[in-house]
């Protein structure tokens, strides 16, 4: 039985992870190593070539949008998908930021200025920003776990397809997977980056405990009954003999 316990907790976890990360490629970020902990204050240069520290951001959220400026799948599609849904959640600037963050180490300052006038950035509460210098780069990609694997003899990368809602104290508060956005849960990702409880977050360990714990019940129930099934057709022989 506890071969098919297994079973089901693996099948389980699977079906979990594949919902949680759908419409996502790599190697997912593993959230309990980043949720909560705060963002590196790394040095950033925005596509009007401004340099500026990410903490002197603090004071409100910010959406994180990891892309790389030469990808031609995923980074336009989560790019439009932000342009329809940030609307509706408030003006860029002004009640957040939104920063389209280049992880690719070869993407430079033509990149990024390409990459803001071909999706209409405006450059001030929207910025598109790399790192100033690989290390910073590797710092921030690291603290949010976002992991990519390049193509070889290409630009290209496998990586997450996912957005980050950090808190205005610079604290990992959310992601949100996939490649084209829900306003709704968007809308909820904000609210929950400024503090606001999410009662599924904060209770999501112990639903995993007590599902784990349904199983494990399960399982002894099943091997108590064929225990004692097992006993009464001993006991059935032993009278008939």
């Amino acid at each position: 039985m506890s071969g098919v316990l297994r079973g089901l907790v693996a099948l389980l976890f699977l079906i979990n992870l594949s919902l949680s990360q759908e419409a996502s490629t790599g190697i997912p970020p593993n959230e309990r190593r980043t949720l909560g902990k705060e963002l590196p204050d790394v040095l950033l240069v925005d596509s009007l070539g401004r340099e500026f520290n990410l903490h002197t951001l603090k004071g409100k959220p910010i959406i994180l949008s990891p892309i790389y400026t030469h990808c031609n799948s995923a980074c336009p599609i989560i790019t439009d998908s932000l342009k329809k849904v940030v609307p509706a959640l408030g003006k860029p600037g002004k009640d957040f930021w939104v920063l389209s963050f280049t992880f690719d180490p070869l993407d430079g300052q033509e990149d990024i200025i390409a990459f803001q006038e071909k999706y209409g950035l405006d450059g001030e509460g929207w910025k598109v920003v790399r790192a100033k210098t690989k290390e910073d780069l590797f710092k921030l990609v690291d603290a949010i776990d976002f992991r990519f694997m390049s193509i070889p003899e290409t630009r290209d990368f496998v990586h997450p397809n996912l957005v980050v809602f950090i808190s205005p104290d610079m604290k990992v508060k959310k992601y949100v997977y996939g490649v084209v956005f829900d306003e709704k849960e968007m809308a909820k990702a904000l609210q929950y980056s400024l503090g606001a409880r999410d009662l599924l977050e904060d209770f999501r360990s112990f639903l995993f405990f007590f599902g784990l714990l349904g199983l494990s019940l399960s399982g002894l129930y099943l091997v108590i009954s064929s225990a004692r099934l097992l006993q009464k057709r001993e006991e059935s022989r032993n009278l008939q003999r």
